[in-house]
């Protein structure tokens, strides 16, 4: 077991319950925030906190000192950055670094920004001679929460052929994660992290709604036409959206999760299973 371990980006969507696993499984956590209130609300006592920011390399080895294990879930905006402070903050001497990355990466793909970030990225880990393990998971429930809007309906981006995106609850994948960092059979490995059932995002859209916001319009939108009103409106969250729908249209989904199924138990919760659960463990909105 760790001695102590930093998480970089624990307030994050897939950052919180990687840290509240940690901390039930016995690990000792620090986390790095920017905002000391925001993190005693939501980790009270049972975290570490150190204030600063994963982009000010000395905020980066104030967190880091007596830490033995890192674990970064950051956005593509400050990801890369982050990661590089980490390693050269380390020397070398660091038991485990842990790095959030994406499913859908490669060479063809590098034109879309966030997949040239992250291949960046994950390149920085491997060459850092430090033991590490890489997550690569696909799409998480609790981001069906961010397109409700006032309770009174939802949007849905809706791409020309959508593909099935295999939907796991950020409580499995922080069951899993804090499992790797019990043993070291995730060393070195890229471990794909899909749910138990293949629904497109629109169908998913429409199912959270009916069973969580029935009295909630679903507005469905083409690409275009969410492309079309984030310029209108001036809507950068829209935008990056349209964006994003617009690239998994074309690539769908990568990668093989037989290895972390194997490993560490394959995500169990279904979509509606989680429409079930109590509104603060269906989580909330991404950082």
């Amino acid at each position: 077991m760790f001695n102590r371990i930093l998480i970089i980006g624990a307030s994050g969507l897939l950052g919180k319950p990687v840290t509240e696993r940690l901390t039930q499984n016995g690990h000792t956590v620090r986390i790095l925030t920017r905002s000391v209130e925001k993190a005693h609300a939501m980790f009270g006592e049972t975290v570490e906190i150190t204030q600063g920011s994963a982009t000010d390399i000395d905020d980066v080895r104030s967190a880091m000192a007596g830490c033995d294990a890192v674990h970064i879930n950051l956005t593509p905006a400050t990801e890369y950055t982050a990661t590089s402070h980490v390693i050269e903050v380390a020397e070398g001497n660091l038991g485990r670094l842990g790095y959030v990355s994406a499913t859908t990466l490669s060479e063809e793909l590098r034109w879309f920004h966030r997949v040239d970030v992250k291949m960046r990225t994950e390149q920085l880990v491997r060459d850092s001679g430090l033991p590490y393990a890489i997550f690569c998971p696909t799409w998480v429930m609790e981001t069906l929460q961010n397109f409700i809007r006032g309770g009174r309906w939802a949007l849905s981006v809706d791409g020309k052929n959508p593909p099935q995106l295999h939907w796991f609850a950020a409580a499995d994948f922080g069951r899993m994660v804090a499992a790797s960092y019990q043993d070291d059979r995730a060393l070195g490995q890229r471990l794909f992290v899909y749910g138990p059932e293949g629904i497109t995002i629109g169908d998913a859209m429409d199912r959270f709604a009916a069973a969580c916001y029935p009295q909630a319009r679903v507005i469905h939108l083409k690409v275009w036409q969410a492309r079309l009103l984030a310029k209108v409106i001036r809507n950068a969250e829209l935008a990056e959206v349209a964006e994003l729908i617009g690239y998994l249209d074309t690539v769908g989904e990568f990668g093989e999760p037989a290895l972390a199924n194997e490993l560490y138990g394959a995500p169990a919760i279904t979509l509606d299973d989680w429409f079930g659960m109590e509104r603060d463990e269906r989580g909330g909105v991404a950082h």
